[in-house]
């Protein structure tokens, strides 16, 4: 049987694969294999930059795996594991881009939504369908899919269980970039090299800080600002980003 999950490593950037023909669908198999990745990429400091995309070229992920009921767990557990991976996914201390090969719906793009960026190509559709199923999303799609573009919109997507175009996603900021067909995984590929040159010190307190924004109230997220920069002040990377802009040579960030 096929490795539900790909996984490989190169320059800084690990890259996941979502590999199971024909929807993709996220299966125990699959969940289980992006915890083990995301495990490894954040105790990893040689990986700065993780890219989640899928196999073939039709469907990034049509959502849960239901054909064989909820396995070993009862609903509630069987959410649950979905929600703690996408939770997990948010709160990565690398930056985690989404390159969607393909169309996204229910949980496929509730995955997405936890990625820190996300690219489509330019053919696929999105959405979260679940109504039309009689049911709700439930991997954390009514908790991102508002802040991401806006409750009325949101509301009319889920409760009309809307699909919709790669070019509608990017104009309601759903989507970071919409692609050319084949360019998909070229273009997220190109923002990870970049992202990865960055210092990664500096990377993981912007990413901590906005993840736990919308749990603060403004003073404590400014707290935690000024907290973080004093921290960075007494860095080797602080220092070789002054030296480098003095000199006017491109900084080497080493994450110390």
């Amino acid at each position: 049987m096929a490795e539900e999950v790909l996984y490989e490593q190169a320059e800084g950037i690990g890259l996941a694969t979502i590999n199971k023909p024909k929807a993709n669908q996220l299966s125990h198999g699959v969940f289980e294999g992006l915890r083990k990745i995301l495990n490894a990429c954040s105790a990893d400091k040689n990986v700065r930059v993780l890219v989640l995309t899928n196999s073939g070229d039709k469907i990034f992920s049509a959502g849960a795996d239901l054909t064989s009921g909820f396995g070993d767990l009862g609903p509630l557990d069987f959410l649950k594991r979905g929600q703690d991976l996408n939770d997990k996914i948010e709160a990565m201390p690398i930056p985690v881009i989404a390159a969607m090969n393909g169309h996204a719906f229910g949980g496929g793009l509730e995955m997405a939504m936890a990625c820190h960026f996300r690219f489509l190509k330019k053919s696929a559709r999105v959405g979260l369908t679940e109504t039309n199923l009689g049911i709700i999303p439930g991997y954390g799609g009514t908790l991102r899919l508002p802040r991401l573009v806006g409750r009325a919109k949101a509301l009319e997507m889920m409760l009309l269980g809307q699909q919709i175009e790669a070019e509608e996603a990017l104009r309601i900021g759903l989507v970071h970039q919409v692609c050319e067909d084949d360019a998909v995984l070229s273009q997220a590929l190109e923002l990870a090299r970049k992202l990865a040159e960055r210092p990664p010190l500096s990377v993981r307190r912007i990413l901590k800080i906005t993840t736990m924004s919308p749990s603060m109230s403004p003073e404590q997220h400014l707290k935690l600002e000024r907290e973080a920069l004093v921290e960075l002040f007494s860095t080797k990377d602080m220092i070789e980003g002054m030296t480098a802009f003095a000199q006017k040579r491109p900084p080497v960030f080493k994450g110390e």
